[in-house]
């Protein structure tokens, strides 16, 4: 045992390597990057336009719609409205903790109607929101896939506007 701890004592604990270690960091530099170079930062605002529907006939279809997709409402200091879904569990582990607080999809719309033209613009704001409703919510930049999931809840919004004109304009006629 004597013999052990001799041989033990001459050899060093940790045996350091330059381009190890400049390897490892490397890596760390290249996993806490959240948008790899040459890429573009995703865009938090999304917009719609529909011609032939007044600002106050959207603002309603889409109130009800986010309504029937689980959004809770809630209205900003400014008065806006806000829509909020409860995120997935792995958005919750990795912007919020394992037991709380739960992360939430949040969409702000904002309308413009132009009379002139008779269209309606619908700007959406998309961002992830932390300690809801509380002096302690942050909000939190989205990620690439949380846009294209406010999109895909859009793009049914706006298939279902669309299809309700397509339905309007062309009703059968019936006796010739």
């Amino acid at each position: 045992m004597f013999f052990l701890l001799l041989a033990m004592r001459n050899q060093p604990l940790f045996t350091f390597s330059f381009p190890l270690f400049f390897l490892i960091m490397a890596c760390c530099g290249l996993i806490a990057c959240q948008t790899p170079y040459g890429q573009a930062v995703p865009q938090k605002n999304l917009t719609y336009r529909y011609t032939g529907w007044p600002e106050k006939s959207v603002e309603r279809l889409l109130f009800q719609y986010l309504d029937s997709k689980n959004f809770l409402t809630s209205e900003s200091r400014e008065g806006t409205m806000r829509f909020d879904r409860k995120g997935s569990n792995w958005d919750t582990v990795k912007y919020g903790s394992f037991l709380e607080p739960a992360v939430w999809l949040r969409l702000e719309p904002t309308f413009n109607e132009d009379k002139e033209s008779m269209q309606t613009t619908l700007s959406i704001k998309v961002s992830l929101i932390t300690h809801r409703l509380s002096s302690l919510e942050e909000e939190i930049t989205p990620g690439k896939h949380h846009i294209e999931e406010a999109n895909e809840i859009l793009g049914y919004f706006e298939r279902m506007m669309l299809q309700s004109v397509s339905s309007n304009t062309f009703s059968p006629t019936s006796g010739d």
